[in-house]
């Protein structure tokens, strides 16, 4: 990987390029003739290992994988080429035009593999020939760059990208086409006839019909005073959310039972979408707790919900969070509400992960209650990323599926143990949910996806490659200790 960042010629450029310029060819023998009895000649003036082209030193194989081999071994020498000076950049284009030019026939899948492989295997031992001249004691490190000044860099670069365990947990995955046989591809566009003309324009009457009957018993509602108002409103919140389920033709599939009621009694659950709060709904009724939203949401917070005791409050604002952890500690003991619903990941997670858990509730709690929600993705995958598609898209989505279905996990009530502080806590039944539910926990705080890094983290990386540079040509300290695989702004355990 470290030399193909380096090169000018990846792998796949020059098999993209053959697939363009597939059956041009003279056959096997002009490309062997043109690169592969070339020997190349290092800097010190040695000869380099010889490429195996000659019929006498190749074992035998099999004609594709003699094409393999040849192909590999004559686009790693250009590959090497292009990356040593500007100057030799125009030979070895036009070198690489002709081994697509002359070879035979455009490569299938099977070749592109043993390309891969004899290319690479190649460009390792270009590599540490480079690298061999580097340490060399001839060779002159104050007037050259050699490939060690950027391998650490590269090297760190990659392990970040191949050891992202973050960016992960934020992303959906694309649900692949099966339309590619002749007798699948009638039976799939059937299917999507049927999902976006039959299903969801039923569907789409059923929410309208729903949202203006909703609409009205709250009106009326707010008119009345005493159990009347408080029965409709309960009716109102039961009649939007039994109207979504349906939209979304949902399967509930639901284990365990749920404990009785006990004061400083908190569910906590993992958090994939909004729709997490009409599945859970069906059970039994919450108070829930999360972020003030605007919009259609907003419409659905303030009308809708607010009748069963919900809390928001803008985790941004430290005024909010610290009032409404008073709030929760008072409702959570008040056995006539009821129990308060909370998603501490505090943030929407693609239901392969389970993000760090906030603190906040099991501070406050003396019982939690851990509930796992999963999401079988047979069908359509209900992670909602709302910096990608908006809550009105969103529900389209789950609209023209065929159905959502959810499996509710309630597990035994758990109880902080003595001298166990309270993010010992929330770690404990994080493992728990992500057990139950088939997840990965992960240490990372969700809310970073909303932050950026900050400039003096690249400016630090910057400083550290300065001092390298100044200290390889003389011109400098020494620098400093901090390494660049290591960066001290890179804890191996983010701050709670």
């Amino acid at each position: 990987l470290t030399l193909l960042v380096s090169s000018c010629v990846g792998p796949q450029d020059l098999f993209c390029r053959m697939r363009r310029r597939g059956n041009q060819s003279d056959g096997l023998g002009a490309v062997e003739n043109q690169l592969g009895n070339e020997k190349e000649n290092s800097e010190s003036g040695g000869p380099a290992e010889e490429t195996l082209s000659s019929g006498a030193s190749r074992p035998k194989m099999t004609r594709r994988r003699t094409r393999a081999v040849t192909f590999s071994e004559s686009a790693a020498n250009v590959s090497v080429k292009m990356s040593r000076s500007s100057a030799s950049r125009t030979r070895a284009s036009s070198a690489i035009d002709g081994v697509i030019n002359n070879f035979e026939g455009a490569p299938d899948e099977n070749e592109m593999e043993l390309w891969m492989q004899e290319f690479e295997g190649k460009c390792v031992r270009e590599l540490e020939r480079e690298m061999a001249l580097e340490f060399q004691p001839g060779y002159s490190r104050t007037t050259k760059f050699a490939f060690m000044d950027i391998s650490p860099f590269i090297r760190s670069a990659i392990d970040a990208i191949l050891r992202d365990s973050f960016t992960k947990c934020f992303e959906s995955k694309e649900r692949e086409r099966w339309d590619n046989t002749f007798y699948l591809f009638p039976v799939y566009w059937i299917g999507l006839f049927l999902r976006y003309f039959v299903l969801f324009p039923c569907r789409l009457v059923i929410v309208i019909l729903g949202l203006m009957t909703t609409v009205g018993m709250v009106s009326l509602a707010a008119v009345l005073s005493g159990p009347w108002k408080l029965w409709l409103q309960e009716k109102a919140v039961s009649l939007v959310n039994m109207m979504f389920l349906f939209s979304w033709c949902a399967v509930i599939v639901e284990k365990g039972d749920i404990p009785p009621r006990e004061p400083g009694q908190i569910y906590v659950a993992n958090h994939s979408s909004v729709v997490d709060i009409c599945f859970l709904l069906k059970r039994q009724k919450y108070s829930i707790t999360g972020q003030k939203h605007t919009g259609v949401i907003g419409f659905f917070q303030n009308n809708i919900l607010n009748p069963l005791g919900c809390l928001w409050f803008n985790r941004m604002e430290q005024k909010d969070r610290e009032l409404v952890s008073l709030r929760i500690k008072e409702h959570s003991m008040d056995l006539t509400k009821p129990p308060l619903l909370v998603f501490p990941e505090g943030t929407c997670v693609n239901n392969e992960y389970v993000v760090m858990f906030k603190r906040g509730a099991f501070e406050l709690g003396k019982s939690i209650v851990p509930v796992a929600i999963k999401y079988n993705k047979v069908f359509v995958d209900p992670y909602w990323n709302s910096r990608e598609t908006s809550f009105v898209g969103h529900l389209f989505r789950l609209m023209t599926t065929w159905a959502v279905v959810c499996e509710i996990t309630y597990l035994d009530p758990q109880y902080r143990r003595k001298g166990e502080t309270s993010i010992a806590f929330a770690t404990r039944v994080k493992e728990l949910i992500a057990d139950a539910a088939g997840l990965k926990p992960v240490p990372w705080d969700g809310l970073l996806k909303y932050r950026t890094p900050r400039p003096e983290i690249k400016q630090r990386r910057c400083q550290i490659y300065l001092n390298m540079v100044r200290q390889r040509f003389g011109r400098g300290a020494p620098p400093p200790s901090t390494s660049p695989e290591s960066p001290p702004e890179s804890p191996t355990t983010p701050p709670h």
